[in-house]
């Protein structure tokens, strides 16, 4: 075996997507995060002799692989950081590498591999300072010196060494081979986003121009695969995915960014506890080392490269199965089939729906992935023939866990970014409670907002605010699947699709809602009031708030019932229409 193990990790993403608020050119930098990690990296290890079973896994913007000397693990890592800091400027690379003794077990090199990459992420990377009188940023990123010009942009690019060839753009692979592809982009097609993008002064920076490139070739590129060995495609980008695995066309254009309200749907997931799930697979195969299983870590390995590609397979699946699910029998030009994918891969997933779809969607896509990874893990331990670590594999759940923010469209995007992370940290935290001792959760959480303004709000002490302990409006974060103690958000939806059904009057929800709130009333003042609405409703609306959690034990104290009022209220006209619809026609 090799003696030298490497890690290269992509740092500062988040900031390299979120630098714009443009959606076309975020949309761009994903798409060229994931072709610098699927073609360039694959390229710089093959051209540097490192052959496929040396390889752990590539992917998630991540490569772990053996090498032979110190040297070649050193050049590699160079050859990688320049080609990020020429291809995507402002992505950051921490690569380190560790020599692997005879006798240290391959899951204890790895794990010291982890403490050595977080040691060189916490150094922090070094930045230009072009906060000075002469120097000109660029109009959508303030981080980076405008080099680009609208009006002078063939000029510019000649410059900057690109190849041009009449009214075209050349692009070529950075890391070259003999048998390289060629992309072509229209001048006049760069033109005509950049003046959309930079309305102001027309003037962006390379980084900028080479998103928008990017944005161009996303759809279709002849460089956005690297074969070797007869491999097959890979599919770089979920664009391609969808069109390629499932013909599904999602519109992307600005237009479709709202509802008539102006409103979008924010969804941003993440896998749930990948830590713990490394450390108890780590055990399994402990046990099975213990048992003296042949050839153990040579096994560990296999599966490590195995699930990194099972991950990210089950993530984008999930979410393509569910659109296809959603928009199936639609045209392609229904007014709610559109989508911004800002994040797919690894168990990522960060995008802009519908208002309306977004919960459902994100719902859906949890569901499809925790019961498609149980699936595909039972699959995977199939390849190990020991029992016991078969029974290990299949114990090891992943689940994941969403923040789903429903804002204006002015919304700064990474101000969205960053509440859907709050959010999705709050559904992460809600499901480890609910972990019973010893064992793994068996399900992931979701949370949601609504944000009417531009999203300067602090949630936490909005929901503190409105929701104190002794009388509770709100109940998120909801389970994804039904587990003991814990309310499972279809609940919540089903409450929402009942009450449209019966076209309950949104303004009485108001009305119980402000009521539990009336800090001025005793609660028997409270109960008489609500009697009093009561006896003005249709019996079919009594029976729907009956269901809807009046506490028959604690009748007397009104602020025991109705704890979810304000999930309610804040997603009711969320709810697609077709879910009611579909209700109806059962």
């Amino acid at each position: 075996m090799a003696k030298f193990i490497v890690a290269i990790e992509t740092v500062k993403i988040k900031e390299f997507l979120f630098s714009t608020n443009k959606l076309r050119v975020i949309r761009g930098a994903s798409y060229l995060l994931d072709y610098l990690n699927q073609v360039e990296v694959p390229k710089i290890l093959d051209k540097n002799g490192i052959t496929e079973e040396n390889i752990i896994y590539i992917g998630a913007g991540n490569a772990k692989f053996f090498t032979d000397t110190k040297e070649k693990a050193e050049k590699i890592i160079e050859e990688v950081k320049e080609t990020y800091e020429k291809e995507a400027p402002g992505v950051k690379i921490a690569g380190v590498y560790k020599k692997k003794p005879d006798d240290e077990k391959v899951w204890d090199s790895l794990e010291e591999l982890s403490k050595y990459t977080a040691i060189e992420k916490s150094k922090g990377f070094s930045t230009l300072n072009i906060d000075l009188p002469f120097v000109e940023k660029c109009e959508l990123s303030g981080t980076e010196v405008a080099e680009i010009d609208y009006y002078n942009l063939e000029e510019d690019l000649v410059k900057l060494d690109y190849s041009l060839d009449e009214n075209y753009i050349l692009l070529s692979d950075y890391n070259k081979t003999d048998n390289d592809a060629i992309d072509k982009v229209k001048i006049e097609v760069l033109k005509d986003h950049i003046k959309k993008v930079a309305k102001t002064t027309g003037r962006i920076s390379e980084g900028t121009l080479k998103k928008i490139i990017a944005s161009e070739l996303l759809k279709e590129s002849n460089r956005a695969v690297y074969k070797k060995n007869g491999d097959k495609d890979k599919i770089i980008g979920f664009y391609r995915y969808l069109i390629e695995k499932y013909n599904l066309e999602i519109r992307s254009t600005i237009d479709n960014f709202e509802n008539e309200d102006s409103f979008i749907g924010f969804v941003y997931s993440d896998g749930d506890g990948l830590g713990d799930f490394f450390k108890n697979i780590k055990k399994v195969f402990i046990a099975a080392d213990k048992r003296k299983v042949p050839n153990i870590e040579e096994e560990y390995l296999k599966f490590l490269k195995s699930f990194s590609t099972i991950l990210d397979e089950v993530t984008k699946e999930s979410l393509a199965k569910t659109l296809n699910e959603i928009f199936k029998g639609t045209d392609s030009k229904d007014p709610k089939r559109w989508g911004e994918f800002l994040i797919v891969g690894g168990d990522d997933v960060c995008a802009v729906f519908d208002p309306t779809l977004a919960i459902e969607i994100s719902v859906k896509t949890q569901k499809k992935f925790e019961d498609t990874m149980v699936a595909r893990m039972s699959e995977l331990s199939k390849k190990f023939t020991d029992s016991k670590l078969q029974e290990g594999i299949c114990k090891v759940k992943i689940t994941s866990s969403s923040g789903v923010i429903i804002a204006k469209t002015k919304t700064p995007m990474f101000q969205l970014f960053k509440l859907g992370t709050k959010l999705q940290k709050k559904a992460k935290s809600r499901r480890n409670e609910t972990k019973e001792e010893g064992k793994l959760a068996i399900t992931g959480f979701i949370d949601f907002q609504v944000i009417g303004s531009e999203g300067c709000v602090n949630i936490d002490t909005f929901r503190e605010d409105i929701s104190p302990e002794d009388n509770k409006v709100i109940e998120r974060p909801y389970s994804i699947k039904k587990i003991q103690g814990v309310r499972p958000i279809e609940t919540l939806i089903n409450t929402v699709i009942e009450l449209k059904k019966s076209n309950f009057p949104s303004n009485k929800l108001r009305y119980i809602y402000d009521l539990k709130r009336n800090s001025l009333l005793e609660e028997f003042e409270k109960k008489m009031n609500f009697i009093n609405i009561l006896s003005k409703m249709d019996k079919d609306h009594i029976e729907i708030i009956k269901k809807m959690g009046i506490n028959y034990e604690n009748y007397d104290k009104f602020n025991e019932n109705f704890k979810d009022i304000f999930d309610i209220l804040e997603i009711y006209k969320f709810i697609n229409e077709k879910d009611v619809e579909k209700e109806e026609n059962k």
